[in-house]
C-alpha cells in the first residue's frame, strides 16, 4: 500500500512538470558542471534531467522508487533503481554526481552525502539543490515528506562532516518564496495548483534579476563541493 506522503510525492512531480521552463533555467545555471559522466541520484520522473542529460557526455538517472524507474527507463537510456541506503548497483564512478530536491526527505541527510561522494572520481563535485529558509517550512513540506529546509550555514556544517571542499554555495528563485508561503503557511495546502507553476514559467526571466536579493535568501539553495 502506497502512504499519503508518497502519493504526494508524485502528484508533486506531476504538477512540477509544469515548470519546464524553471527546470531549463537551473540546468543553465549548473551547466558548467555537468560535464563528462554525470549521475543523477533521485531522478524523480525526469523533471530537471531532461534540461540536464543533454548538457553532459554521458547522463545516468537513478531513483529508489519502482514506480518512477520504470517511467525513467522508458526515456533515458542510463536508468537503474538504486536508494542511498543500498550498495550501488555498478563500479561506475563519476565527474558529477548531482541531486535535486532529494536530500531534504532523508533523515539522514549526511549518508546521503556520503554516498553521493563515494561515486566521485578523484577531484569530481556534488551538485546539491535542497529547499532553503526554514521560516518557509509549512503544510506542503510535511505532505511531501521533508525532514527539513536548509541555510548556508546548516548545509556548511553538514559538508564538514565529509571530504568534500565547498567552492559555491547560493540561493535561487527568490520569487517563488512567496507562493510557497501563501500556500504553505497561510493557506496550508498540501500541493502547489497546477496553473501557478504553469505560470510561472512567464516570470522565470525575472529570475536574472534577483542575484542581490538571492545572497541572502531563496526558496531553494545549491551548493557544488569538490572530492578532496
Amino acid at each position: 500500500m502506497i502512504d499519503n506522503s508518497q502519493e504526494a510525492i508524485y502528484e508533486s512531480l506531476e504538477t512540477l512538470s509544469q515548470a519546464g521552463e524553471y527546470y531549463r533555467w537551473i540546468a543553465s545555471r549548473l551547466q558548467p558542471y555537468l560535464k563528462g559522466k554525470v549521475l543523477e541520484m533521485g531522478a524523480g520522473s525526469g523533471n530537471f534531467s531532461r534540461s540536464a542529460r543533454e548538457m553532459a557526455a554521458e547522463y545516468h538517472v537513478s531513483e529508489g522508487d519502482p514506480r518512477l524507474v520504470a517511467a525513467l527507463e522508458k526515456e533515458f537510456e542510463h536508468a537503474f533503481r538504486w536508494d542511498v541506503y543500498h550498495t550501488f548497483p555498478a563500479p561506475d564512478l563519476y565527474d558529477t554526481v548531482i541531486t535535486i530536491n532529494v536530500v531534504e526527505h532523508l533523515k539522514d541527510d549526511l549518508h546521503a552525502v556520503r554516498a553521493m561522494t563515494e561515486r566521485l572520481k578523484p577531484g569530481g563535485r556534488v551538485v546539491i539543490l535542497v529547499p532553503a529558509m526554514q521560516f518557509l517550512f509549512g503544510s506542503m513540506d510535511r505532505s511531501f515528506g521533508h525532514f527539513r529546509r536548509y541555510t548556508k550555514r546548516s548545509m556548511t556544517e553538514l559538508m564538514k562532516e565529509v571530504p568534500l571542499t565547498i567552492e559555491k554555495m547560493e540561493y535561487v528563485n527568490v520569487i517563488g518564496m512567496a507562493g510557497w508561503f501563501l500556500y504553505g503557511r497561510i493557506l496550508k495546502r498540501d500541493n502547489l495548483p497546477p496553473q501557478l507553476c504553469s505560470r510561472f514559467n512567464l516570470v522565470v526571466p525575472l529570475l536574472k534579476l534577483e542575484r542581490p536579493l538571492a545572497h541572502f535568501m531563496g526558496l531553494s539553495l545549491i551548493t557544488i563541493a569538490r572530492k578532496q
